[in-house]
């Protein structure tokens, strides 16, 4: 299939969106394009995918296709030999913060770039089947379980999880994914050409990690619970019936409570509900009238698969392979679904799914009021060009031959979304997340409004009579239209530093998008003079201010971020004597240390998260926080900085890290406590990993240095766990 090349924008609100042309007034259009079909792959790591593509082993995919007599496999390489990537069938991948892959189908969509999962067989199998677009959206992560990480939440009735260990996180992570990707789908691929999106299946293939901590034996009862919360309109994608085919763990022994769970969900005299609409692989025997192998041997594994299929490339497939045969096999929901309305700069989107049976009429109603739109039984999306902004209500009544009928209901704010601010170089720069059509914006400072006719298009505006100083009040709304204001509070400083005795929260002028050299900087609380460069060429790479700061759960922020360059030597500025007058340098005594770092893509060669150190003037010992893919306790000594691993770090996620450094008394060694603290601040009961014996001449401590790659912001070095985090009383 040609790829297409008619861009399109659409907004999404709720999980699924279709778009169609729209005139200048409330229209719906048809498209005659079919639908992107989407399939949802969903487990942990053997949906992932470990199969080895390149190398000479047997278990490679680059052996299959070169040992492949029946020429089976040839589909998956082009005429060069190359491997095929196909436009007809895309694929976007979010394993985690930072790490997102999307693209034409081809090997490489595994955990990593250089292996493959199911999704390779599935994706070539359904795309074969489909004369339309196909996308494959996987929504999956290694060491997951279904009886916590993936808990539905009819099972576990558990607060919206918000930290990754949360009971459920996971679920809620799918319906994320798939809102991204739909909501943005003609940014991951221009292609799109308005032709509709139809969420048409989910595949399942998980069960090594509920094998754990009792988890199994409620195995099969969390997975009917799971088909049904995911196909829900309450807690999950909103299509009732849609088609779901799982693969057995076949890993695993035939007689777990996991794979006579997940074998259950076929059984249609035990759950006739699930007839025609789920289907289950048993990966512990062949497949088909083709008897497709799932489990493969290799040299290193002569007799065992393994957790991960022995890395089989020719598992991975077969398994892709015998899903998309089941899933050709399900029938299809009959009734429409996944009515969803967003804000777009034409009017409010409104999209809905089509089943089996077609309606005999359509009314569309907003806020209880019929709207002059007429609309076709096989429509699939409609333009309200003609709503203000402000929130809405919107009603489809479809009448069904089977059913009478059928009511949807979607609800769509396009007051603005969220406003921030930072403080830039000629005063305060706010922009806006806003998805509507707007006559205007106006904007107001502590009450009195500063702008009035700000375009309906702009998203940014430049408050250059901003005070220096102080707490300043924003708010921002449409023109026209009922809408909920945006409103931010603003600290310009000067920055409190509660009990902190050493206090750097970059309150500096500074630009989103291009760094400001921190050199000459001065003001930090607990210093004196002025940031200096480490270095004496290049002065280009020095760290520098960045517009926003990084917040964290209720920490005090002020000001904007720091960052130092991969290839900078770094800056400093000198302390005040303010540790020494505490006592905090002294033998026996002990001193806290925080600082929030950002690992990003944004902003080449500032993209890691630092490194903060106490040192001394001649930098030969010093102690701190190191981060790039993990962060560490830094300890330097006689000029060589050494790091113990505390533990990985996530991408786009700000982190709070604080440590607890205990001056060794009588010849004793240093030591050096790093904690993980929650979002609500508290202090750890449990902290991380000790740094290794050391033993510095704390009382020279007399800078505080910047250096290594990264973002960062808000170091405090303090008395105590709280002076630290913002709380306490400020010093006199």
């Amino acid at each position: 299939m040609n790829t297409r090349h008619h861009p399109t924008t659409i907004w999404f609100w709720g999980s699924i969106a279709l778009a169609s042309a729209v005139s200048s007034f409330a229209s719906g259009i048809e498209t005659k394009d079919l639908p992107v079909r989407i399939y949802v792959l969903v487990g942990q790591s053997n949906m992932q995918g470990k199969g080895t593509i390149e190398g000479e082993g047997s278990n490679t995919l680059r052996h299959l296709v070169q040992n492949d007599i029946k020429r089976e496999f040839q589909f998956l390489v082009a005429e060069d030999g190359e491997w095929r990537e196909r436009s007809d069938v895309w694929i976007h991948y979010d394993s985690g913060p930072g790490n997102i892959r999307y693209g034409g189908l081809k090997p490489g969509y595994g955990s990593h770039g250089g292996v493959i999962g199911p999704e390779l067989g599935f994706g070539h199998a359904m795309g074969d089947a489909y004369e339309g677009q196909t996308l494959l959206i996987k929504a999956c992560w290694g060491g997951k379980s279904l009886g916590h990480n993936f808990l539905p939440p009819s099972v576990g009735k558990y607060p919206k999880p918000v930290e990754p260990s949360d009971p459920g996180f996971y679920y809620h992570e799918i319906l994320r994914i798939v809102n991204d990707v739909t909501e943005n789908i003609d940014t991951y691929f221009p292609e799109y050409h308005d032709q509709g999106i139809e969420i048409a299946g989910l595949c399942y293939h998980q069960g090594w990690n509920d094998q754990y901590g009792g988890l199994d034996e409620k195995y099969e009862e969390n997975m009917v619970a799971f088909i049904n919360d995911i196909r829900s309109i309450e807690h999950g994608l909103g299509v009732p019936g849609l088609p779901i085919v799982i693969a057995t763990s076949g890993m695993i022994e035939k007689e777990s409570p996991i794979k006579q769970g997940q074998l259950a969900m076929g059984d249609t005299e035990k759950y006739p509900q699930f007839a025609g609409n789920v289907a289950v692989v048993d990966t512990e025997k062949p497949y088909g009238a083709q008897n497709m192998e799932f489990k493969f041997y290799t040299e290193k594994s002569p007799d065992k698969v393994g957790y991960h299929w022995n890395n089989h490339a020719r598992s991975y497939l077969n398994i892709g392979r015998a899903m998309a045969a089941e899933m050709k096999t399900l029938a299809k929901p009959t009734l429409p679904s996944r009515l969803a309305a967003v804000g777009t700069s034409e009017g409010v989107r409104l999209t809905w799914q089509l089943g089996t049976e077609t309606p005999s009429s359509v009314t569309l109603l907003r806020n209880g009021t019929e709207l002059e739109a007429k609309l076709s039984a096989t429509q699939t999306t409609f333009i309200d060009a003609t709503a203000l902004p402000g929130k809405h209500g919107y009603e489809l009544l479809w009448n069904m031959p089977s059913s009478h009928k059928r009511k949807l209901g979607a609800t769509c704010d396009t007051s603005v979304a969220e406003l921030n601010a930072y403080r830039s170089m000629k005063g305060v720069m706010l922009s806006w997340e806003a998805r509507g059509r707007y006559d205007g914006f106006q904007i107001l400072r502590d009450g009195n409004i500063i702008a009035d006719a700000i375009p309906g298009e702009m998203r940014s505006y430049q408050d250059q009579q901003a005070p220096a100083k102080g707490m300043v009040h924003y708010a921002i709304e449409p023109t026209t239209g009922k809408t909920t204001p945006a409103a931010l509070t603003v600290n310009l400083g000067p920055a409190d530093p509660g009990n902190a005795l050493v206090y750097e929260p970059f309150d500096y002028p500074a630009d989103a998008d291009e760094p400001q050299s921190l050199l000459g900087e001065r003001g930090a609380a607990g210093t004196r003079g002025a940031y200096y460069y480490l270095g004496d060429t290049k002065l280009e790479r020095a760290p520098a201010a960045i517009g926003g700061g990084l917040s964290y759960g209720a920490l005090p922020v002020t000001g904007n971020r720091g960052s130092s360059h991969r290839w900078s030597p770094g800056c400093a500025i000198a302390l005040d004597d303010s540790l020494k007058r505490a006592g905090l340098l002294e033998d026996g005594a002990t001193l806290w240390i925080s600082y929030v770092f950002y690992i990003t893509k944004e902003i080449e060669h500032r993209q890691g998260g630092g490194t903060v150190l106490l040192c001394t003037e001649d930098l030969k010992e010093g102690v701190g926080f190191q981060t790039n893919n993990e962060y560490r306790t830094a300890v330097v000594m006689d000029g060589e900085l050494k790091g113990v691993r505390i533990t990985s770090a996530r991408s786009e996620t700000p982190t709070l890290v604080v440590g607890k450094i205990v001056w060794g008394k009588d010849g004793e060694n240093d030591s050096f406590v790093p904690y993980i603290s929650g979002h609500d601040l508290k202090q750890p009961e449990e902290h991380g990993r000790r740094s290794a014996p050391f033993n510095i001449e704390q009382k020279k401590l007399s800078l505080l240095v910047l250096q290594g790659e990264g973002q960062f912001d808000e170091i405090r070095v303090g008395p105590t766990y709280e002076s630290v985090i913002g709380g306490g009383k400020k010093t006199k």
